[in-house]
């Protein structure tokens, strides 16, 4: 009889975890394809321009403000910042978020979602007039 009880608390334990990691996993994921296709979209905007424009940097702001996030937990690096670099050379962007779980007010961590751009600059130079920054949000 005892150990029946036993049995279906752990089963329930069990079910209740599986169930709070299935809904983690689905919002990770979601957020590691949004960060993932605007990485890739900041490394293939630097291979056509040869560098991190003004324009990507409008779309990086775009990007924050629709997807709500919060600013501090945002990490964007880029391999070309502020000047063109030659065709021929690999450019790259990491977008890192800092996403908040939180388990009603008992629990509350940060998990890191990052996603890679890669891409090979075509840049010609004199072929497009664009404006060179540095990554802010």
């Amino acid at each position: 009889m005892l150990n029946e009880v036993v049995a279906t608390y752990g089963a329930v334990f069990v079910l209740v975890v599986f169930v709070l990691g299935c809904a983690m996993l689905v919002g990770l994921t979601g957020e590691w394809y949004a960060l993932q296709n605007e990485a890739a979209f900041l490394a293939a905007s630097q291979a056509k321009y040869g560098g991190y424009t003004q324009e990507a940097n409008v779309d990086l702001q775009r990007f924050v403000s629709e997807r709500h996030i919060d600013r501090s937990r945002l990490s964007v690096e880029v391999s070309a910042p502020g000047s063109p670099v030659p065709w021929g050379t690999p450019v790259t962007a990491r977008v890192t978020y800092n996403f908040p779980f939180r388990l009603g007010k008992w629990a509350s961590f940060d998990v890191p979602v990052t996603g890679a751009g890669r891409a090979v600059s075509a840049y010609v130079p004199g072929a497009y007039d664009v404006t060179y920054t540095y990554p802010s949000w």
